[in-house]
């Protein structure tokens, strides 16, 4: 209960940004950490079975399940710095905020056949603006404030199956979530006297959605190395994900009402409209991402260990299919490439511990999903990380707990468009695994 109520109550970490007011907001990076540090990489991502990488629930390709060998408690948290450019008129606005990334769960349900579960809660999207805008109707001068919050939640529980190279997968469960909106105008006359209105829009909603993945991994070359009593091999890993377009069940409250202010905030004047629960709906579209990863093991009587891997990915998402209560927004088809590297610089060495230790790095270049004017706003950015062996495995014990780090740097926008955004993501994230549900033997 602590971990959800701190969840959640974090996520209200103030964002001013007018991009926020398109769409369901500010979509999170809401992949694992070690795919953060590597351009984003999920679909063909998978680790669990090498000694020195450790074990992560990658709940981006559910078929990853599948090969979970230990129980695993993962939780991840970002800060978010963002810089805003305006050309007309000239502007910057800065803001950094704490974010929450994940809470999940992956349990080994019988390592021998290859069934794993995973479940978890995540927040997906945040709404958090408020822009003032001033313009003239007549000769009198009129102030419009748009504010608006909410955001995306969702909960969700997931089953893999593992057949030798080929893995599937799928996740379930519950988005749920919210949107308020508020207008204010205020009219601005020395002669006249005017009230101000206030708009106020309030939308619940909530739906089951499915994804699902595959993997299948191929050997290309396999080699002994007989000084150091090793066997080497080649393996090209492949990957596809999906996730179906989803309708949730909305219920909307609207407010029209006249205000005045007086030194204790806002009173309502008189009331022009109100209505309650209102019946609609949010279509979110599908979701699809398919990647190749090429990577180097090594074997000896320790173990499997990770030496390095590079991966290529590639996702797409059609957002002009987009409906809040039968609406379109100002919204694109959105892509993305994605390019990212892993190695350690000697995990079979018995000794030195940065040998083991598992550096990273990405890049990513796409078309993000918000349009608010029109020309579409490119997206780009490079990413560095790193995963840190805290408690490393061993065969007495079977404890395994890695700490990652991701750094992101990023635009979004370009030199055609007349708000354009710069920012800096810190992730840091915890893998503990461990045996769990281990049978006495003795008594």
């Amino acid at each position: 209960m602590f971990v959800a109520t701190f969840f959640f109550q974090a996520v209200k970490a103030q964002e001013n940004s007018p991009f926020n007011r398109y769409g369901l907001g500010e979509f999170y990076n809401n992949q694992h950490i070690i795919s953060r540090s590597m351009g984003g990489l999920t679909a063909a991502y998978s680790d669990g079975l090498h000694n020195n990488v450790g074990q992560s629930v990658n709940f981006g390709n559910p078929a990853t399940y599948g090969g979970l060998y230990m129980s695993t408690f993962d939780i991840g948290v970002t800060i978010d710095s963002r810089t805003l450019y305006s050309k007309n008129p000239s502007g910057k606005f800065n803001s950094a905020n704490f974010i929450p990334s994940y809470v999940a769960v992956g349990v080994p349900l019988n390592r021998t056949k290859g069934w794993g579960l995973a479940f978890g809660l995540k927040p997906l999207s945040r709404i958090n603006y408020s822009v003032q805008d001033f313009s003239k109707i007549g000769a009198d001068s009129v102030q419009t404030l748009y504010n608006g919050s909410g955001g995306l939640n969702q909960v969700f529980v997931g089953l893999g199956k593992r057949w030798k190279n080929f893995q599937i997968g799928f996740n379930t469960g519950y988005n749920f979530g919210r949107k308020e909106v508020n207008t204010t105008k205020n009219f601005l006359n020395d002669s006249v006297l005017y009230h101000s209105s206030k708009t106020s829009t309030l939308t619940t909603f909530g739906g089951m959605f499915l994804s699902a993945g595959a993997q299948y991994e191929v050997t290309l070359h396999s080699r002994v190395n007989t000084i150091d009593k090793t066997t080497e091999h080649y393996k090209l890993r492949f990957g596809v994900t999906g996730t179906l377009k989803q309708t949730m069940s909305a219920l909307q409250d609207q407010d029209r009402h006249t205000l005045g202010y007086t030194s204790g905030g806002e009173i309502k004047i008189d009331s022009v409209l109100s209505q309650n629960d209102i019946k609609g709906s949010v279509v979110l579209p599908a979701q699809y991402a398919a990647g190749v990863t090429l990577h180097k093991t090594a074997t000896n009587s320790r173990g499997v260990f990770e030496l390095w891997s590079i991966g290529l990915e590639y996702t797409g998402s059609q957002w002009t299919g987009y409906r809040f209560y039968g609406a379109p927004d100002q919204l694109s088809n959105s892509w993305q490439y994605k390019l990212g590297v892993q190695f350690a610089p000697d995990p079979l060495a018995s000794r030195g511990y940065w040998n083991a230790v598992n550096y990273r790095a990405g890049v990513y270049l796409g078309k993000d999903y918000l349009n608010p004017d029109g020309k579409g706003l490119k997206q780009y950015g490079v990413s560095f990380g790193a995963g840190l062996p805290i408690r490393k495995w061993t065969s007495y014990n079977d404890q395994f707990t890695v700490m990652n780090m991701a750094l992101q740097f990023g635009k979004r926008g370009s030199s055609v468009n007349n708000v354009t955004e710069t920012y800096m993501q810190f992730s840091l994230g915890i893998s503990m695994s461990d045996i769990w549900f281990v049978k006495r033997k003795y008594d």
